[in-house]
């Protein structure tokens, strides 16, 4: 019986490191100093935590810095997606959005200003208000973390000299 439970876990093991299965781990940075020139948010204050855990320094000045970070504040949005045939509202639109932008240390572009944008959508029903606001609220937590991982993976295409004219 031991024998097939140590058996199957080796074949599992085989299997998941056959298949090229990794955790995904920190994400790597090409620059050893930042500052992020951004208005005081979640956001801000999550990409800040996780440059320091990347083992970023975070600079008090912009002078200090090899790279700028500009972040824009993020803007909510939610618009009507569909109506039942009462004209009550069935389903919800949500949008968070934020734009970025690197600059190095000479002030040129490492990353143009790009618009990061996540979109959900979620079914609406006014006889569990308070179940769907909380859902709401979960959801926009959720876009934030995403937005969150999108700047850091493009923060991993900084590169020095600026954009190139293939990139514009």
């Amino acid at each position: 019986m031991r024998l097939n439970i140590l058996l199957s876990f080796v074949l599992a093991t085989a299997l998941l490191a056959g298949c090229g299965f990794k955790l995904r781990g920190q994400v790597e940075l090409p620059f050893a100093s930042a500052y992020v020139d951004a208005p005081t948010n979640s956001l801000t204050e999550q990409l800040k935590r996780s440059l320091r855990t990347s083992n970023k320094i975070l600079a008090a000045k912009r002078e200090e810095a090899e790279v700028t970070i500009k972040l824009t504040a993020p803007s909510r949005g939610k618009s009507i997606l569909s109506l039942s045939g009462a004209g009550r509202v069935k389903e919800y639109r949500l949008e968070y959005k934020v734009n970025m932008k690197v600059l190095d240390a000479e002030g040129k572009e490492l990353l143009p200003d790009s618009e990061i944008l996540m979109v959900r959508d979620f079914t609406y029903d006014d006889t569990q208000i308070l179940a769907k606001e909380n859902e709401e609220g979960t959801l926009f937590q959720n876009m934030e973390q995403d937005a969150l991982r999108s700047m850091l993976i493009r923060l991993r295409f900084a590169k020095a000299g600026g954009v190139s004219k293939a990139q514009e």
